[in-house]
Order: C-alpha cells, then sequence, then structure tokens
C-alpha cells in the first residue's frame, strides 16, 4: 500500500486548500476479473494504451499496464452495440485496458455495467477513445453495488474532424469512486459531453476530474454533474475546459450542482476556464446546499409525504441526465438511486 496523489488541477491554486489533488492509499489489484462482452464481433484481445494516455496518476496507469488488454475496432461506416458488464462477487479485483478504434462516419452505442455484492476490492480500468471523421461515440455506464470497493474510472478520447462522443454516467455505489476523463477536441466541429449523476451516502468518497481541450475550429463541450449527498458522503468536482490558441469560434460549458441532505456532507467543486483564444465563449457554474424548506412544505401540502417530496426535487434534478442514457439501464438506475436515498430523514 502507497500514498499516491490522483486528479491533479492542470493550473494549481493556494496549497493551504487543500484541493490541487486528492491523496490515495492505492493497491494494485492482485488479481484480475474478466469482463463479459455482448458481442464479440469486434473484440479482441491484446492491445497496447497510447503514451499520450495520462490516466489519474503514473500509478494507475502502470496498474492498467499490467492487466488484462481489449481492442475493439468498429469499421468505418459502420453501426454497433456493445456491452460490457465488469460483476463481482466475494472479492472483486480487476486491472486492465480498452482501446475502441472508431472508423469514419461510424458509430457505437456502448453501456458499461460494474456492479456486485463484494464488499472489498480495487477496480482499475482505463478506456482509450480514437474517433475518426465523423464517427459518433455515445456511452452509457451504470455502477451500483459493490459496496467496499475502490474503483478508479479512467478514460482519454480523441476527436478527429465532425467526430462526436457523449459520456453519460450513473456513480451509485462503490465506497470511493475516482474518475478521471480526458478529451482532445482535435478536429473542426468535433464536440463532447461528459454527463453524470451521483448518490453518495454513508462514508463514500466521489472524486470527478473532467478536462476536455478545444484545439480544432468550432468545436462544442458540455461538462454536466449533479447529485445527492448524505450522511458522511463527499465529494469533490475537478472540471476544465482549455481553449487552445486557435480554437476560433469554439464553445464550452460545465456545470456542477449537489443537494446536501446532511449537514456533515462535504462538496467541494473547481470548475476552470482556461484560455489562450479570442474568439470563444465559455461559461462555468456550481450549486450546492440543502433542499429548500419552502418547497417541501409546497409539495407536502399537496398530498406528498416527506420522502417523496424531497425524493421528486433530487430527480428533478438529475431525471434529464438519466433519460438520455440508454434504455437498458434507466430503470435500474432509477431503481437503484430510491433505494439509496429513500428512508433517509431531511436534516
Amino acid at each position: 500500500m502507497e500514498e499516491i496523489r490522483i486528479n491533479r488541477l492542470p493550473l494549481l491554486t493556494y496549497r493551504y486548500l487543500h484541493t490541487n489533488d486528492t491523496p490515495v492509499s492505492f493497491e494494485a489489484p492482485k488479481k484480475g476479473g474478466e469482463p463479459h462482452f455482448s458481442n464479440l464481433t469486434y473484440v479482441k484481445e491484446g492491445g497496447t494504451l497510447p503514451a499520450d494516455f495520462k490516466g489519474a496518476s503514473e500509478e494507475t496507469v502502470k496498474a492498467l499496464k499490467q492487466g488484462s488488454h481489449y481492442t475493439i475496432t468498429i469499421p468505418a461506416e459502420t453501426k454497433a452495440e456493445l456491452t460490457i458488464t465488469l460483476s463481482g462477487e466475494g472479492q472483486a479485483d480487476f486491472a486492465g485496458s480498452f482501446l475502441f478504434h472508431l472508423g469514419k462516419e461510424s458509430s457505437l452505442n456502448l453501456v458499461w455495467i460494474l456492479q456486485g455484492k463484494t464488499e472489498k476490492g480495487t477496480c482499475v480500468a482505463g478506456a482509450y477513445y480514437d474517433l475518426a471523421e465523423n464517427a459518433n461515440l455515445k456511452v452509457s455506464r451504470l455502477e451500483s453495488g459493490l459496496s467496499g470497493v475502490e474503483i478508479f474510472d479512467q478514460r482519454h478520447a480523441v476527436l478527429a474532424k465532425g467526430a462526436r462522443a457523449d459520456f453519460s454516467a450513473a456513480e451509485l455505489g462503490g465506497e470511493n469512486i475516482y474518475v478521471h476523463s480526458y478529451g482532445l477536441l482535435a478536429g473542426d466541429h468535433s464536440a463532447m459531453t461528459e454527463k453524470a449523476v451521483y448518490a453518495g451516502t454513508k462514508k463514500q468518497h466521489l472524486d470527478f476530474f473532467y478536462h476536455i481541450d478545444h484545439v480544432g475550429k468550432e468545436t462544442h463541450a458540455e461538462i454536466d454533474v449533479k447529485g445527492a449527498l448524505d450522511d458522511d458522503s463527499k465529494k469533490i468536482f475537478r472540471g476544465t475546459l482549455n481553449f487552445k490558441k486557435g480554437c476560433s469560434g469554439s464553445a464550452g460549458d460545465e456545470g456542477d450542482y449537489a443537494i446536501q441532505l446532511s449537514p456533515k456532507t462535504k462538496n467541494i467543486s473547481l470548475p476552470l476556464l482556461l484560455c489562450t483564444e479570442d474568439d470563444v465563449q465559455g461559461n462555468h457554474a456550481s450549486s450546492a446546499g440543502q433542499l429548500d424548506a419552502n418547497t417541501i412544505y409546497f409539495l407536502m401540502s399537496r398530498g406528498f409525504s416527506l420522502e417523496e417530496a424531497r425524493r421528486i426535487v433530487i430527480e428533478a434534478l438529475i431525471r434529464p441526465i438519466i433519460d438520455g442514457m440508454d434504455p437498458s439501464v434507466r430503470d435500474e438506475i432509477i431503481t437503484e438511486l430510491r433505494q439509496k436515498l429513500d428512508s433517509k430523514e431531511l436534516q
């Protein structure tokens, strides 16, 4: 077990704030589970992560390289669907990387499912997405259960001209969840979205890092993270939109929204806008706080119970993101969310 530092900000702030990165006691998985692929048509074993894959830290990338490797290639002008499932019972450890190559004008609807009843383990996963011209990628990710597992979700996406990548995630389980996402909008008119919902309870720690570089002209990026924290849970959001010189006509939006259901929760939000180009538009927003008592009173006066009123407010915040995810996981996300947040008293 060693202490490492992950999800370091690209532009550091004051050290006394202790928010530039996250210290983690890390031990690489000693054994690896095997992922299940719904379709092996485009999947083969093997592959090497490109040198530009940085991940959350050097140590987590090293753990990836020591695990299993898979390459998924979608030929040009091909439409494909794929579900990858990582499940664990007892002790679940996993380390591995997935390389996705999407050919010109191809499309992939990808669903990730991480779930299980295990109460111990470490999951270190990495995905590299290489999108050719006008390729389209939609990713829906559901993580549930795994109450004692540390999860390191690392991804890197490179988009050529006219390519689009939409990532949506429901982070509803795990003991500690670390997300590290990097996107490079290399081609003109490329676009990338990063959306996530979460429900933190007990002593859960959620650590979200998103960084999107605008390089091509008239590119678009969006980061949207919404959820609720209860008990002693903690969440930190680090989101960066970086407008590079030459990306004229580009636009980006980022927002982080948290409902704190207990005064013991902790929420830290660090949205950053970096810019070396004049002709761009960037927006960022952050909001955190407890439920509005007047809203809850209004709903209860219309016949809803306290539990129902609270659920309505939370679901109203996050439901648009869930509705944009793959239909195969929507109902499960809502069920898992309600199970986590039901039977809680309004603080």
